[in-house]
Parts: C-alpha cells; structure tokens; sequence
C-alpha cells in the first residue's frame, strides 16, 4: 500500500479505521462585514426583481381591465342604440294599433279642456 501525503498539522500516525477530525471553522472577523453587505445586496435584489414582477403583472391586469372596458362601452353604445328604437313614436304607433286595436279618436270623441296658467 501506498502512504498518503499529509498535512504538516497530522504528523502522527491514525490508527486504521480512525478518521482525524476537523475543526470547526469559524468566521473571520474580516469576513463578517462582507457577509452583512452580500446580504443586504442579495435582499435588495431580491425586492427589486419582486417589484418588478409586481408592475409587470399590474400592467397586464391594467391591459385587460382596458379590454373589458372597451367591450362594455361597445355594448353600452348598442343598447343605446336599441333603446333608441324601442322608443320611437312610429313602432309605438304600430304596438298601440296592432297589439291593442287602438284607432283615431271620431270627431266627438275627444275632450279638450283649457289650462289656466294661473291656480288660485
């Protein structure tokens, strides 16, 4: 069997089937700074690409509402337009005649009484 290069630290001889084990490492004191900034960089980051993908999705909810909105406007136009034609004095004219069976009024049949502009 071949010896394995070591360390300088591990000068001494393990037994077979015993591992050496390592030091935890901990952070240098240096390193500590860096870290907050890198985290403060990552959570900005972060906010930022969120915000962005906030006012993409607005915009596309704005773009629909907008649709909606312009076929509401369109029907609103073509009930006007029905309403319109409902409303005529010749199709009235037509329903009272047809519907109903109504007619001319014969000379006689009709009263008129004069307004007076004044109540006292």
């Amino acid at each position: 069997m071949t010896s394995k290069a070591r360390s300088p630290s591990m000068q001494q001889e393990l037994p077979f089937g015993v591992r050496a084990r390592r030091k935890k490492r901990k952070l240098v004191p240096e390193m500590k700074p860096i870290f907050l900034v890198g985290g403060i960089l990552v959570l900005g980051l972060l906010f930022y690409v969120w915000q962005h993908v906030q006012v993409v999705r607005l915009g596309y909810q704005v773009e629909r509402l907008r649709a909606a909105r312009a076929i509401l406007i369109q029907e609103e136009k073509g009930l006007r337009v029905e309403l319109g034609r409902l409303r005529s004095l010749k199709r009235v004219e037509g329903l009272a005649r047809g519907r109903l069976g109504m007619v001319n009024p014969v000379p006689g049949q009709s009263i008129f009484i004069e307004e007076s502009g004044e109540e006292q």
